[in-house]
């Protein structure tokens, strides 16, 4: 069984999670509005999606959801979290 670590620290099953995706956000940082990027593991319903994690530029999210899909495959690990720019 594989777990997935959310950013804010709740463990995911990974037979739970419908898909993954990146989204664009508007986030407040120092002071500045600026556009992230979020990783985000999609849920059933009524449960809401989890943010994975946030990232700077949409090539470096999708370089992360990448290692995360290849992680996942591989089936080695058993709790798995991705390493989160903000």
């Amino acid at each position: 069984m594989t777990f997935i670590k959310t950013r804010s620290g709740r463990y995911l099953k990974l037979d739970s999670i419908i898909g993954f995706a990146i989204e664009e956000e508007k986030m407040e940082i120092d002071g500045k509005r600026q556009i992230v990027f979020e990783i985000i593991a999609y849920l059933p319903q009524p449960l809401n999606p989890a943010i994975l994690g946030i990232f700077l530029s949409e090539e470096s999210a999708e370089e992360e959801l990448e290692r995360l899909i290849q992680r996942l495959t591989a089936g080695k690990e058993k709790i798995v979290q991705i390493k989160t720019e903000i």
